[in-house]
């Protein structure tokens, strides 16, 4: 006798097999199992596939017209390696994210610092130090074109009054410049997410940690050093990864006021790759320029992990 009445009168209930209840999971596993579908679905579809599908365009080539495949195993990687533009494209990578990096993490760091103080009108002044990381980029992009032209701009008209310029010319008309000048503009881009990160980082020291420094006789560099960067120490170790892999990876701002130029100036792997894939149809040699920076900004964090956890034995 099985079943409910069974199971009133305390008969004992046949039970199932342990390779079942393996394999079939209890209702409330079921049950967070339909749950998670839709979100398992979508990383399939949006993430999983487009990558397998990144990986496979590396090792064919596309005929645009004919939408035909022809393998050519390592090719395309052959191809990157001996391509005139591998290494000024790579300089101007780096040259792009260290000087980004350091101006984000020091303007951040000096921003959150002014802000963390309980002053009239404070609020405020946060507000506005934020916009630049709301606004949208293509709005940030115009404001600095216009900024920058050559005959009306304003900051082309401080540099020709100084005689840094020729009359009717911009920034944007040199490598240097260029560069300079989508390099300021990211950063200012860049820095209020570093401000916000430290500001709240900064709430979280507690008073009484500068008052025992200050009753050892500590200066206020040495209450900065020992204490505030001590401190900032955590949020500065996962910001770095996160600011290193957005800023590499990053395309609309350059784009949108230099467009890689004047004559590759300012042309990083972001842009090399959208060229390559999407003004010359090559869509296999762009897979492959993007897996390599992928795989490139995967060994780095690996290093710096490996680094940070040597580090940390040490101590």
């Amino acid at each position: 006798m099985t079943g409910p009445i069974a199971a009133a009168m305390g008969a004992p209930q046949p039970s199932s097999p342990a390779w079942a209840r393996r394999l079939l999971p209890g209702r409330q596993a079921r049950t967070g199992l339909l749950f998670v579908l839709p979100s398992v679905v979508l990383l399939l579809t949006l993430v999983a596939y487009p990558v397998l599908d990144t990986l496979r365009l590396t090792v064919v080539t596309v005929d645009f017209a004919t939408d035909r495949e022809r393998f050519v195993g390592l090719a395309n990687f052959v191809a990157m390696l001996h391509d005139p533009k591998l290494v000024p494209v790579a300089i101007n990578t780096l040259i792009w994210t260290v000087f980004s990096l350091a101006g984000q993490f020091g303007l951040g760091l000096l921003a959150a610092l002014a802000i963390n103080r309980n002053r009239p009108g404070m609020t405020l002044i946060r507000t506005v130090l934020l916009l630049p990381y709301v606004v949208p980029v293509i709005a940030i992009a115009l404001f600095w074109r216009w900024m920058l032209d050559g005959s009306y701009g304003i900051v082309s008209y401080m540099l020709q009054s100084m005689s840094l310029l020729p009359a009717q010319q911009t920034p944007l008309a040199s490598a240097g410049g260029a560069m300079a000048a989508v390099i300021i503009a990211n950063i200012w881009r860049g820095f209020p997410f570093v401000m916000i990160s430290y500001w709240a980082a900064l709430q979280g020291i507690p008073e009484e940690q500068y008052e025992a420094a200050r009753i050892d006789g500590a200066s206020l560099w040495q209450e900065f050093r020992y204490v505030t960067l001590y401190h900032l120490g955590q949020i500065t170790k996962a910001m770095l990864v996160l600011r290193l892999i957005w800023t590499v990876t990053f395309f609309d701002i350059i784009w949108l006021i230099t467009r890689g130029g004047p004559g590759g100036a300012t042309e990083h792997w972001p842009i090399w790759i959208y060229q390559e894939s999407m003004g010359l149809f090559r869509f296999g040699y762009g897979a492959t320029l993007a897996v390599t920076m992928a795989v490139a900004l995967a060994v780095l964090c690996g290093l710096y992990f490996m680094w940070l956890r040597c580090l940390g034995a040490e101590r």
